[in-house]
């Protein structure tokens, strides 16, 4: 049956298997040969001069539906026929196959969500930019061929665990980037996968990373320390993560364009999640921060003679801390750890501490509940800060 100059023969009723598809002739360069299958409706083999391809093809309401199977022999007769089945079973069912095919074969690569978040992501401080790049192309842009889904948990995982046994703190920030780009790919790109580096951080033997708390018999000493320190600077630094439970880091960079005193109020532009974030000040912090404005000239609420112009160096001021109260343990980030626990005795539901600390996944603080309004976030975090100022009196 003669069809146009591409096509030489169409024939019917042939009976696929193994050897009589070994047997059909190679058509001439440029044109091909296709049969069906007469066991298997819709079930179709193309021949051309390089391959022969099984192939599943239907007239629906008018339009033609073609969705490839396979080459042979990768696949053979038999295999051809039940993945034929199962197609049309698809299509008895109203699922469009070939469109998901399609979105398969079209799912962002790593690169490309790497793109669109350096663009799109809610920016902070230029500084924090140029920490991303250098992470991307340290341990991402490997991947940046693979598509997001190929992308899973253990994969994330091992990548974690094999930079942290030379590199702790780079994997710690290699694991924040990736959350961070996820998240973006999440919430701004509507994709529809899971996070893969939504996990505790852990060490290489695989043992969480310990963290200390500061109890009521610990708050005077912890205090007193403070008030060693020169100047007011980094004690009110180490004060406004204590008393808000965010990183030291988003201490460091806070800025007076960000902070709503009158409404108790701080916006975080940008946060280890990636998106900006809401906290509440309690009424002991709003306090410090005021007396700290009209002296200071600065964006920044701690700034410093330092290339960002704020607080960059915290080492020094903690050792000195750590040496004067004992604590040798204990880190600059256990200081929102302490809030947490305070918290918690305060009877706020743990959704609210999930808030104000900032964890982008509630399910780093719990699992099972839901989101409180800001109004008892705010009466819980109040309470748990001015129980920390009593127990240092």
């Amino acid at each position: 049956m003669a069809t146009d100059n591409s096509i030489s023969i169409q024939k019917k009723n042939f009976l696929f298997g193994k050897r009589a598809i070994e047997s059909l002739p190679i058509p001439d360069i440029g044109k091909r040969a296709i049969y069906s299958d007469e066991r298997t409706p819709y079930l179709f083999l193309r021949v051309t001069p390089t391959a022969k391809t099984f192939f599943w093809q239907k007239k629906i309401k008018g339009k033609q539906h073609t969705v490839t199977i396979g080459k042979f022999p990768s696949i053979n007769a038999d295999q051809a026929r039940d993945q034929a089945d199962e197609i049309a079973a698809d299509y008895v069912k109203g699922t469009n196959v070939q469109a998901e095919a399609r979105e398969n074969r079209q799912e962002m690569l790593l690169s490309e969500l790497w793109a669109d978040f350096r663009v799109n992501r809610r920016r902070g401080q230029g500084r924090i930019s140029e920490a991303y790049e250098y992470i991307w192309k340290k341990s991402f842009e490997k991947w940046k061929k693979k598509k997001l889904s190929d992308i899973t948990y253990s994969k994330a995982r091992k990548l974690i665990l094999e930079i942290r046994k030379r590199a702790p703190v780079h994997a710690n920030r290699v694991q924040r980037l990736g959350k961070a780009m996820f998240n973006h790919a999440i919430n701004e790109l509507r994709w529809k996968g899971e996070n893969p580096f939504t996990f505790a951080q852990v060490s290489e033997k695989g043992r969480s990373r310990k963290t200390y708390r500061l109890h009521p018999a610990d708050m005077s000493a912890f205090m007193a320390a403070l008030d060693t320190l020169p100047g007011d600077n980094m004690k009110d630094l180490f004060l406004a993560s204590l008393f808000s439970g965010r990183r030291i880091g988003e201490c460091r960079s806070m800025r007076w364009v960000d902070l709503d005193l009158s409404g108790g109020v701080w916006t975080i532009p940008d946060t280890k999640s990636g998106m900006s974030q809401v906290c509440v000040i309690p009424k002991p912090l709003i306090e410090i921060l005021k007396t700290r404005k009209p002296t200071n000239e600065s964006e920044w609420v701690f700034p410093a003679n330092s290339k960002t112009g704020h607080v960059e160096a915290i080492n020094t001021a903690w050792e000195q801390v750590r040496k004067e109260t004992g604590f040798t343990q204990l880190q600059a980030r256990d200081l929102r750890g302490t809030l947490a626990s305070w918290l918690q005795e305060a009877g706020v539901p743990i959704a609210g501490a999930s808030q104000q600390l900032g964890h982008a996944d509630i399910s780093t603080t719990a699992e099972h509940y839901t989101t409180i309004g800001q109004s008892l976030q705010r009466i819980g975090v109040d309470a748990a800060v001015q129980a920390m100022v009593d127990a240092s009196k």
